[in-house]
């Protein structure tokens, strides 16, 4: 679930990213993942518009005994609409591609997952916001172990290198809240967010298969697991309007899962834990063209004890 927090992080930047371009006619508006309204704009005067948003994650878990490494793709598209200078509501459609060599087992995992996200931004007073983010995502899930024993030079001992793979599948639902307290400081601007994250995996139970049948008594079984975590999350950011398009900024980032059931239960095998506490931070820079198009990228770094996360994002939105 460390990684599945993650990725609904990213999504929840991005919409909410999305959201406050829209709302940059209400008013000076900003949040912690980068929308930041230019100074001595007027703000955009759309109420619709559209995004897209594409990154790329890698990520390595230096754990003992339970090495892996992988990366992680996501392409989100949405829409959204301002109803006035205090509401604005949209909805992204998200899939995402994560790909691992689990080390510790010489094998394989991949996840290929579709989802649904509405969101809401509520924007009472110019220098404070509240993002309400939920969704949905259902994922197919395969993976392979090998088991390689060798045993030359025993007497009658045999050399095994056998192949156990699996496919299941799974559902995530998740809702959150985050209150954005800005402001600016001439071409400065600043920017801290709390929040809280609930989400609910759901696993599906499933079972190896041998490629041998002589090994199948060694075949894992996994009963049906369901994985709650609640997460506080806390960011900050500070930025400058370098010229009237381009605004670079920094971010400081961290998470603590305040509740947590975390560890795939296998019938027979050792379950798998990370660190509750993250830390991370990056950098990135918003770009505005003119009144209906802008953008921002960003890199981004998370590690949870020895779990890191490296991210690169990039987003454009065209009001209309």
């Amino acid at each position: 679930m460390a990684v599945q927090t993650a990725k609904i992080m990213g999504l929840v930047s991005a919409v909410a990213a999305e959201a406050v371009e829209s709302m940059r006619g209400g008013g000076n508006i900003t949040d912690s993942s980068g929308g930041v309204k230019l100074a001595g704009s007027s703000g955009s005067q759309h109420r619709a518009s559209a995004w897209v948003r594409a990154s790329h994650g890698a990520i390595d878990n230096a754990v003992k005994d339970q090495e892996w490494n992988g990366h992680s793709y996501l392409m989100m598209i949405g829409a959204d609409y301002r109803f006035n200078n205090m509401f604005c509501a949209g909805l992204g459609l998200s899939y995402s591609r994560f790909d691992a060599r689990t080390e510790f087992n010489k094998g394989t995992m991949t996840h290929d997952t579709f989802g649904i996200n509405p969101y809401l931004v509520i924007v009472p007073h110019k220098n404070f916001n509240l993002e309400v983010v939920a969704g949905a995502n259902w994922s197919n899930e395969k993976g392979d172990r090998r088991l390689v024993t060798d045993v030359r030079g025993v007497p009658g001992a045999e050399n095994v290198d056998n192949k156990f793979n699996y496919s299941t599948k799974g559902n995530t639902v998740f809702g959150g809240i985050f209150a954005n307290f800005i402001n600016t400081a001439g071409k400065a601007n600043y920017g801290l967010q709390v929040g809280y994250l609930m989400s609910q995996k759901k696993l599906n139970s499933h079972s190896e298969t041998s490629a041998d049948a002589r090994y199948a008594y060694q075949a894992k079984k996994v009963p049906s697991n369901t994985f709650k975590v609640g997460t506080v999350t806390g960011r900050i950011k500070a930025g400058y309007q370098l010229t009237p398009s381009v605004s670079p900024y920094v971010v400081l980032n961290a998470q603590y899962d305040a509740q947590r059931n975390e560890g795939v239960k296998y019938s027979n095998g050792k379950s798998y834990e990370v660190s509750r506490s993250a830390f991370g931070g990056g950098t990135g820079i918003s770009y505005r063209g003119d009144d209906s198009m802008s953008g921002s990228l960003e890199f981004d770094y998370l590690q949870r004890s020895k779990l890191k996360m490296y991210v690169t994002g990039i987003r454009l939105h065209y009001g209309f």
